[in-house]
């Protein structure tokens, strides 16, 4: 089974620095799922081989989500960085218009359009990945990988555009209209996102 997966893996589209990784949790996933039937009276082989399902399906997800591992933290925060203005600008500048439902669905459409190929599985990816010590030694967590990067960017950064555009308003002597509940649209979002991966990723780590 082992000389199978690794001539599939090798068969990949994939750069090489990125098969190495794909063996490495293909042969995990497949070992896993021996050990279940083992402890369960079934076929090992046969639970590893409908582990990894069919192949040529296996080799179109993998090669289309492959290019998205690429992007670096600092493009996904560039492109985070760009989501925050256009959402701040767009609120800022909309009118009464942007300040309801269409002002929500405008942010998330910014957030949605300016996000990295393939964030979703990217962030799924990052959810699963090994716990790693903080910086501070104590606490563990999970790498921050592209697609966190980019998520707490945009959940962020259109509030301290905002704050910036107070303060200049501030000392120039402007009126101050405050934040209206559509800015809070990306956040909540990128939160319930986070939460139900996070949710799932733990679900998928205990079974």
């Amino acid at each position: 089974m082992q000389d199978e997966l690794d001539r599939f893996v090798a068969s990949l589209a994939i750069p090489d620095d990125r098969k190495g990784v794909v063996r490495a949790e293909l042969t995990d996933h497949v070992a896993c799922a021996a050990e279940a039937a083992v402890r369960e009276g079934r076929d090992p082989d046969a639970a590893a081989r409908a582990a990894l399902g069919d192949l040529e399906l296996l080799r179109r997800a993998l090669e289309a989500v492959e290019p998205a591992f690429r992007i670096t933290r600092w493009h996904a925060v560039g492109r985070g960085l760009a989501a925050s203005v256009l959402v701040a600008i767009a609120l800022d500048q909309g009118g009464a218009l942007m300040r309801g439902v269409v002002g929500a669905l405008v942010a998330l459409s910014v957030a949605l359009v300016c996000a990295p190929p393939r964030a979703l599985e990217m962030l799924r990816a990052e959810m699963r990945s090994a716990r790693v010590r903080g910086a501070l030694g104590v606490v563990r967590g999970i790498p921050i990988g592209p697609a966190l990067a980019y998520a707490v960017t945009v959940m962020s950064g259109p509030f301290v555009v905002w704050i910036a555009l107070i303060v200049q308003r501030a000392s120039a002597g402007l009126p101050v209209d405050d934040a209206p509940w559509s800015a809070f649209a990306v956040a909540v979002a990128v939160q319930a996102v986070l939460l139900v991966e996070g949710i799932r990723a733990r679900i998928q780590a205990a079974a």
